[in-house]
């Protein structure tokens, strides 16, 4: 058998890859099915590491890369994920595989096939090579904002704004705390320092963080209307322009 675990946080994405598993490949066996990084970490606590590893790179609270960060995984993995070419590179050079949301069923035999190849040869993947390469990556994206308000100096870490915004020409942030802070940095030039894993430019006054937007309304076939939280002051609508490449960042 090929002991496998899935770890996906969408319901239905789990579901469809664990059918998708079993009507390949009755040999595989899914052991269990994890939605978070927490839970993971604590899975592999306190069971042996199963021979094959379903991937979600983008969990509910935070990157699968941290899970490598706690706990020295012994099994092959094949990601599931949408991220640059850059990125791709890595994982074919140090993963099993990688797979594009959705996953189509030919991709998965195809990664299935791959698997069962380096196993039988006995040739490990290097997780650990992939993790640094990942986050030399992020390296050339910003990580802080220094901000000057009411005569003092603040430190705002990228990953606590919201979005950014621009208002009578000029540029502020909004952190999830709903804290507004000028910065001297134009949304054009934000474009270019932050991660566009993270950060879209919905239109000419908003780039707004994925994991803050609560909720998207359709409009029309190209028109969005997003919320996030914190609430904007104002109403931030997707640009026609944007819309599909916004769709297409959602299913990154």
């Amino acid at each position: 058998m090929i002991t496998t675990l899935i770890i996906e946080d969408e319901q239905l994405a789990a579901f469809r890859l664990e059918k998708l598993l079993k009507s390949l490949n009755p040999e595989i066996e899914v052991i269990s099915v994890i939605d978070t990084v927490e839970s993971a970490i604590k899975w592999f606590e306190s069971h042996p590491h199963p021979d094959l590893i379903m991937l979600d790179i983008q969990l509910g609270d935070g990157l699968s890369f941290d899970i490598f960060k706690k706990i020295k995984i012994e099994s092959y993995v094949i990601f599931t994920t949408a991220y640059d070419e850059y990125a791709i590179k890595a994982f074919e050079l140090n993963s099993v595989d990688y797979l594009l949301k959705p996953v189509s069923e030919a991709r998965l035999e195809q990664s299935i096939a791959k698997y069962k190849k380096l196993s039988s040869s006995g040739q490990n993947v290097n997780l650990q090579k992939l993790l640094a390469t990942i986050e030399n990556r992020n390296d050339k994206y910003k990580k802080r904002f220094v901000v000057a308000i009411s005569g003092k100096i603040k430190i705002v870490e990228t990953g606590d704004v919201a979005f950014f915004y621009s208002k009578e020409k000029s540029t502020f942030l909004c952190t999830a705390g709903k804290r507004h802070y000028p910065i001297v940095f134009s949304l054009d030039l934000l474009e270019t320092i932050l991660d566009p894993e993270v950060f879209f430019r919905v239109n000419r006054q908003y780039i707004v963080q994925y994991k803050n937007i609560e909720k998207i309304d359709i409009l029309s076939k190209s028109r969005l209307k997003i919320s996030t939280v914190p609430l904007s002051d104002d109403e931030i609508l997707i640009s026609a322009a944007r819309t599909s490449d916004f769709r297409k960042w959602l299913e990154k």
